[in-house]
């Protein structure tokens, strides 16, 4: 799997890039139980997964030789432009699919670090936090 692309807004700014950093230095102020870091944690890997495997899908669908729909005949046109827009749509092409679960996997990957960075800052400030999370994860 290739490396996920930092999420970014409109400006090329980091989505969640100022809460990370306030959450890595006890800035960012959050209320939560260590059940709910498992879970949120837990959730996130499993979209990554998920996103990663339809992403996988769509590179293999832009890299399928043949799709049986007449591509092969020269003189159905539109059957060779109808693949080579099904191909460019899954991978390659403006707005493709493969592109946009990137985008979403880059998301789910800075939420997924983000809640990581609240759940260190209190098990490094908080015992009964930390007690407690080693209990459900240990």
């Amino acid at each position: 799997m290739e490396p996920a692309e930092r999420a970014t807004d409109m400006d090329g700014a980091s989505t969640f890039g100022g809460f990370i950093e306030d959450a890595k230095t006890g800035a960012l102020q959050v209320r939560l139980e260590p059940q709910v870091f498992v879970d949120l944690d837990r959730a996130c890997r499993d979209l990554i997964d998920a996103l990663s495997n339809a992403q996988h899908d769509a590179r293999a669908l832009g890299d399928l030789g043949h799709w049986g729909l007449g591509e092969d005949d020269p003189r159905l046109w539109s059957a060779i432009e109808l693949v080579k827009l099904f191909r460019e749509k899954a991978f390659g092409g403006p707005n493709n699919a493969h592109d946009t679960l990137g985008a979403y996997i880059a998301v789910a990957t800075e939420i997924q670090t983000l809640f990581g960075a609240i759940r260190e800052t209190f098990e490094r400030t908080d015992a009964e936090f930390a007690a407690r999370l080693r209990e459900i994860t240990g």
